[in-house]
């Protein structure tokens, strides 16, 4: 049962952000204005930023492989789909600027939309450098499921940052150079081929195996930047106690040739962070009394590490478990989204594609 630390909180929403992003005077500038054009007026900002997010799963879809197949065998004959990878995630760029500017613009700012929008990040930003890991086999996968769970950490310190702060800050290198830099990479692989890429660089190198380090390192930066020793220390030790067991899943099972090991662990680690993540949010949105931790993801670990370290299992016991895995997490990420949009729409009377009472402060320049 949910409890709530501050049931009114919904009524005292306010936003405030600090942007100093690079590029995001330029691009505000000379891009979004237009864009925004494109926008009915009356669409719900909601769902921009779902439609927005759509962009950055098909994005992950073709550079994982699901959607024509290994990016190993049918990048080198088809280059451009890493072009049409960069265009969807240029658009999820562009339309995760957009909601914003259509909230102001129909008056529906309010707590839900920023959960939204936040809820939904949290998804894209771990898919889009996955998709990229799984496009090149050459970066080894133990680089890629690090990668994911540092970048499963770095959200959470980032949302756990605003939650104390009150502030959404972007600094000079924010996440939208981020996402600049990774669309402008897949258009530079559409451009030199992916021979290119996974040839010998510098120190003998995977060229892509160099790019990809951005990453990890990026992450690292967010986590020490955000991270602040007066914050309860045991909150992010009981996330990470949660997700590293999906994590050596991951590895033991990639040692044991199972050929869906690394995409499915990642898949799971990002999405059970994401609940985690979720959670800072309707913390400081709708006053949730933040728990930490999740005793059925506990569970779900378990059965995960036995289904891979018992011997004598049957074949199919581990498909099994990762197939219960997977189900039970949509399910609670799903009980996690319609908490949210029905404690907000019991305290504001606002639906999710509905109107919204709240406040929006913005100091210094730039979009959301």
């Amino acid at each position: 049962m949910e409890r709530y630390s501050d049931p009114d909180r919904p009524l005292k929403y306010s936003y405030k952000s600090i942007n100093h992003s690079l590029i995001n005077a330029f691009y505000s500038r000379y891009w979004l204005p237009y864009a925004f054009k494109l926008i009915p007026e009356k669409m719900s900002a909601n769902l921009v930023s779902i439609i927005g997010s759509v962009g950055a799963w098909v994005a992950f879809l073709i550079l994982s492989g699901v959607v024509a197949g290994p990016m190993s065998f049918v990048g080198r004959r088809s280059p451009w789909l890493f072009g049409l990878a960069a265009l969807f995630i240029f658009f999820y760029h562009t339309m995760d600027n957009l909601d914003g500017m259509q909230a102001r613009r129909t008056g529906s700012t309010g707590p839900l939309g920023e959960f939204v929008d936040h809820w939904f990040d949290a998804f894209n930003s771990f898919l889009i450098p996955l998709g990229i890991g799984l496009a090149f086999p050459v970066i080894p996968p133990l680089f890629v499921a690090v990668t994911t769970i540092l970048c499963c950490v770095a959200d959470w310190f980032s949302s756990r940052s605003v939650r104390n702060s009150g502030v959404l800050k972007f600094g000079p290198v924010s996440s939208e150079e981020v996402l600049l830099f990774t669309y402008v990479f897949c258009l530079a692989v559409w451009a030199l081929g992916y021979g290119f890429w996974v040839a010998p660089g510098p120190f003998g190198l995977p060229r892509v195996l160099i790019v990809y380090s951005v990453a990890p390192i990026a992450f690292l930066a967010c986590i020490a930047t955000t991270f602040k020793p007066a914050d309860r220390p045991d909150l992010p030790a009981i996330m990470l106690s949660s997700i590293v067991p999906i994590f050596a899943w991951t590895i033991l099972a990639q040692w044991s040739s199972v050929r869906y090991a690394l995409l499915a662990g990642c898949l799971l680690m990002g999405f059970n962070a994401a609940r985690f993540a979720g959670d800072v949010l309707r913390d400081r949105l709708v006053g949730l009394e933040y728990r930490g931790y999740y005793v059925d993801l506990i569970a779900m670990d378990l059965l995960l590490l036995a289904c891979i370290v018992v011997p004598g299992l049957p074949p199919w016991a581990l498909s099994a478990s990762v197939a219960i895995a997977f189900v039970w997490t949509f399910c609670a990420l799903g009980v996690q989204f319609s908490r949210t949009v029905s404690r907000v729409r019991e305290t504001l009377g606002q639906g999710l594609f509905g109107p919204a009472r709240g406040t929006e402060i913005e100091i210094g320049s730039g979009e959301a």
